[in-house]
């Protein structure tokens, strides 16, 4: 009797080894979220999964902090290092495993039970024995598209966590251009503390000699005051973006001791048409394609439970069992299936319906709002870029033929040092504007890739050197005219 039953259950054993998976994959889905990086912004990603691997991305890594951090460096070394992305990366695995889960069947059920009798049989007690071995039959008929469901939320994980990897280097490229915004402008902060002390300088000499007012001597000193406030407060917003760049890259310890070029780029040389702009958005964002096989999990999701509403449960087996009184072995086959008299899955399937279009609402509402987001983000680039030209063309060079004529006018003893300095500390102000709205361009340009998903690719595109915010250092007057010596 229980070698029918151990024939029966090694079947069913091997029926499930032949449809189900027994093992993980541990990359799972990971060369596809490396496929999309590379198409999108050309950077390498990496999964530490404690192989050998790891430690040659950490040398690397350290290898790229030893030199001046370029902004592509930068990029890198947050998609091989930043921890929060490494936790993203094991979506995949739980995603993959539920793939496998999808693909098994359930375990069948052994049961047994014992009758003992209440009075001997033929001079001696005899126990009837009964054995049983049931598997979910439906399983086999189901496997498909559940597997068919789970592949899709696998697909849909991958994009996922390649939206969050393009992510995470959008806020890299934002972070890296404040910080090299904020050392442009601490640069001219200092250049401003030094204008305001030699404007001390003289204006104590002027003052002792007799020519210059306490009132313009404290004007001076309040100058200086507001200048070194300034450069402290630079100084303090230095460390905060850097502190943001260093949690991006995912760095702490002596890894923090990198170095950034001195200057912002220039501007790119050429705009992409926004035409092509949308529509490489809509192709390419990884967002929106997670959101389309949203969609399409749901729609599988609710054909299973359509086709399979009114048989749900459908166990088959084998019962066998000893009948004492006749000294005989009953063997033969039990079903068991679910009555759907009352559930017959209309809530489910309602709820799946209204999940549908649910999706399919946000999948729309989510290309519009790409769109708008792409429109809208190009729109600041190109006011930035305006601006920037702007303060190229005309600002810049205004400031800086007042400061000459006022050097002029300073050296004739038309006007007094407080005058030029004053025309000094608008031109570096000027120049202050100028590097933040360069800033901005640069951090817009980051947005709008974001937007599209990916790299901006410009046929032989080029950035315009960096441009000075002015001339030369204003430091100090240039000269001193002869009453101030003696």
């Amino acid at each position: 009797m229980m070698y029918r039953l151990i024939a029966i259950f090694v079947m069913i054993t091997w029926i499930g080894l032949l449809i189900g998976c027994a093992s993980v994959p541990k990359e799972a889905g990971f060369p596809d979220v490396q496929k999309f990086i590379e198409q999108r912004i050309g950077r390498r990603v990496h999964w530490n999964q404690s192989t050998s691997e790891d430690a040659a991305v950490v040398d690397a890594v350290r290898s790229m902090l030893q030199q001046k951090l370029t902004i592509d460096e930068a990029v890198q070394i947050a998609l091989l290092n930043n921890r929060t992305l490494q936790a993203v990366y094991e979506e995949l695995g739980i995603a993959q495993a539920d793939v496998v889960q999808a693909g098994l069947l359930r375990n069948p059920t052994f049961g047994a039970s014992f009758r003992f009798p209440d009075k001997t049989v033929g001079g001696h007690r005899s126990t009837n024995t009964e054995f049983s071995v049931v598997q979910d039959f439906l399983d086999l008929l189901i496997l498909p598209l559940r597997k068919k469901v789970a592949s899709a939320q696998f697909e849909q994980a991958k994009l996922r966590v390649g939206n969050a990897v393009l992510n995470l280097a959008a806020e890299v490229r934002s972070a890296y251009y404040a910080l090299q915004a904020d050392d442009q402008t601490l640069e001219m902060r200092r250049t401003v503390v030094q204008a305001t002390e030699a404007a001390i300088d003289i204006a104590t000499r002027q003052h002792d000699a007799g020519t210059l007012k306490t009132l313009d001597l404290a004007n001076q000193q309040g100058f200086h005051d507001q200048a070194k406030l300034e450069m402290t407060r630079t100084d303090i917003q230095i460390v905060a973006d850097r502190e943001r760049l260093n949690r991006v890259m995912g760095l702490w310890g002596t890894d923090t001791t990198w170095k950034l070029p001195g200057r912002l780029p220039g501007l790119s040389a050429v705009e992409i048409p926004l035409e092509h702009l949308e529509s490489l958005a809509v192709s390419q964002r990884l967002d929106l394609a997670a959101a389309r096989q949203e969609t399409l999990v749901i729609a599988h999701a609710l054909s299973l439970t359509r086709k399979y509403r009114y048989f749900y449960v459908f166990d088959v087996g084998v019962d066998t069992e000893h009948d004492v009184a006749d000294n005989v072995n009953l063997t033969g086959p039990n079903v068991t299936i679910e009555l759907p008299i009352f559930d017959q899955r209309q809530a489910e399937i309602a709820r799946l319906e209204a999940q549908l279009r649910q999706s399919q609402q946000r999948l729309s509402s989510l290309a519009i709002d790409i769109r708008s987001e792409v429109r809208e983000v190009r729109n600041r680039l190109l006011t930035a870029r305006n601006m920037v030209k702007y303060y190229q063309d005309v600002v810049l060079p205004l400031r800086q033929r007042i400061v000459d004529e006022s050097q002029l006018y300073y050296n004739g003893m038309l006007i007094g040092v407080y005058e030029l300095l004053l025309a000094k500390q608008n031109q570096i102000n000027a120049g202050r504007e100028y590097i933040e709205t360069l800033r901005d361009y640069w951090i817009a340009r980051s947005d709008l890739e974001r937007a599209v998903g990916g790299r901006l690719i410009v046929t032989e595109e080029t950035t315009q050197p960096p441009a000075q915010p002015m001339e030369q250092p204003a430091t100090q007057p240039s000269k001193l005219p002869n009453h101030i010596h003696h």
